[in-house]
């Protein structure tokens, strides 16, 4: 089962049984993975992964029901709409320029180790459901899952992705506000 295939099983069942989210969203306040009742959500997906991939699973798939319920209801969007966490985040902070906080946040996740993760991981979740941006839930999962690489690879992307995309946005803002020159007169030469 792929990840998005996880998230539609996990969608699909939530609409046909309230209990889900409500016993998703409780297992945030426990470490990922030691709150047996949502075994049978989330059991059949990891049964084979090792420790880590486990767990960032029970993880994502926790703060995915805490984004339903803060009201970011994922069939309220298509698939093009969510992006992923770098792009929400840069998102967000566009829409509050005057913001700092969510820059500092992002870098200190991006810094983070796999036991700080949790943590830093949920306070930007959280402030992209209240501000109603939709998460790519299974682009977060796989990156997740691949966290703990010796090479960083996931945060090297995510911080490429995400000041780039600020770099790019400056430039275009820069060249539209620019006041343009006179042309040259070629006659006088």
């Amino acid at each position: 089962m792929t990840e998005t295939e996880f998230f539609e099983t996990l969608k699909n069942r939530a609409l046909g049984d309230s209990a889900v989210i409500a016993c998703l969203r409780r297992s945030a306040a426990y470490d990922p993975g030691l709150f047996p009742a949502v075994y049978p959500y989330v059991e059949p997906f990891v049964y084979n992964m090792n420790e880590w991939r486990r767990s960032a699973t029970y993880l994502v798939a926790a703060y995915w029901a805490l984004a339903q319920r803060m009201g970011r209801n994922d069939d309220d969007c298509n698939l093009q709409e969510a992006l992923t966490l770098p792009k929400a985040l840069k998102f967000l902070q566009a829409k509050n320029e005057s913001s700092k906080t969510i820059e500092a946040r992002f870098k200190a996740l991006l810094d983070a180790d796999t036991d700080e993760l949790p943590w830093r991981l949920r306070h930007l979740t959280s402030q992209l459901a209240a501000a109603g941006i939709a998460i790519d839930w299974p682009d977060l999962l796989k990156d997740i899952s691949r966290w703990p690489d010796p090479q960083r690879r996931v945060q090297v992307r995510w911080a490429r992705e995400y000041w780039s995309a600020s770099e790019a946005s400056k430039k275009g803002e820069s060249k539209h506000n620019r006041k343009k020159k006179p042309a040259e007169d070629s006659s006088l030469a």
